[in-house]
């Protein structure tokens, strides 16, 4: 069995389907794990057939930005279509930063 992103792990701290969700809930992140290796298989061949420069990179780089960002926004529409709250991931404290208390 082939796992997609979505089955793997959240990258951008929202909701992958859990165990139980619903079966439209399930395609919706199955089908944003696969927008995503898309996106990121586009990147790789315009890094490759692009000749190798900064702006090259950035422009390259812009578009994978862009194509994420409206991935993003499209699975959280989709999402609250069919009733799902997305989660939101809440950010770690790193190590250094914290306050040791006495």
């Amino acid at each position: 069995m082939i796992e997609t992103l979505a089955s793997l792990h959240s990258v951008d701290g929202g909701t992958y389907a859990q165990p139980g969700s619903s079966p439209e809930v399930a395609a919706i992140e199955a089908a944003y794990g696969a927008q995503i290796q898309l996106l990121f298989s586009k990147l790789v061949t315009n890094i490759v057939d692009e000749p190798t420069t900064h702006d090259t990179d950035q422009q390259s780089l812009g578009r994978f930005t862009k194509g994420l960002a409206i991935a993003r926004r499209a699975r959280q529409l989709a999402l609250s279509a069919v009733g799902a709250t997305p989660r939101v991931a809440t950010p770690s404290v790193s190590r250094r930063k914290k306050v040791k208390e006495t």
